[in-house]
């Protein structure tokens, strides 16, 4: 009897596991791959881990879809927003603001926000630099696992923004890795609203 309790308890463990998983996943990979972006004021870049003073993978994936959005018209400006972490040798946003002068886009249409540790302080920086300038709508630039809570953070914190997914690294590792971390991180937000 105390075994088939076990084998029916372990069931329905599972059974929520799945549900949790498919109520927290389920959005992020629709959102992530079916937002679109809004003609807008600026376009903030999220920054992500660098490889020595290069962007990686993710974050020039990240870049070069500012890159497309600037040449096409969506923004007049860009904000590149990340700080240098414990194992870089000079913060994200320095090393993205280099990457697209390198490409072609004007130094000065690119303000630097390099005191960001994670999402939410990105996108309060950010604000702040919209509202020095007087940028009143964004377009967030994130791979597409990350677009979603970025978009949640920033409703929160009042930022007018849509979302424009960069595309995922080219490896089933990287990306399965990339959408576990969301998950967890997307449920800490829904229970802790931070």
């Amino acid at each position: 009897m105390k075994m088939l309790f076990n084998k029916k308890l372990r069931r329905y463990l599972l059974l929520l596991v799945v549900i949790t998983v498919a109520v927290i996943e389920i959005p992020i990979v629709a959102v992530g791959y079916l937002t679109r972006p809004v003609p807008s004021d600026t376009i903030i870049v999220l920054g992500a881990k660098l490889i020595g003073t290069q962007p990686s993978t993710m974050l020039r994936l990240r870049l070069d879809e500012a890159i497309d959005l600037y040449n096409h018209g969506y923004a007049p400006t860009i904000i590149v927003s990340g700080a240098q972490g414990q194992d870089e040798i000079t913060s994200e946003a320095e090393v993205m603001h280099a990457y697209l002068v390198a490409k072609g886009i004007p130094a000065d249409k690119v303000f630097i926000e390099n005191q960001s540790y994670n999402t939410y302080q990105n996108l309060l920086n950010s604000k702040k630099i919209m509202h020095e300038h007087g940028l009143r709508r964004a377009i967030i630039v994130s791979n597409a696992s990350h677009i979603r809570r970025s978009l949640v953070l920033a409703q929160q914190l009042g930022i007018e923004a849509s979302g424009a997914p960069a595309p995922m690294a080219d490896s089933a590792y990287l990306t399965t890795k990339q959408y576990a971390r969301e998950g967890a991180a997307m449920l800490s937000l829904l229970i802790f609203n931070k």
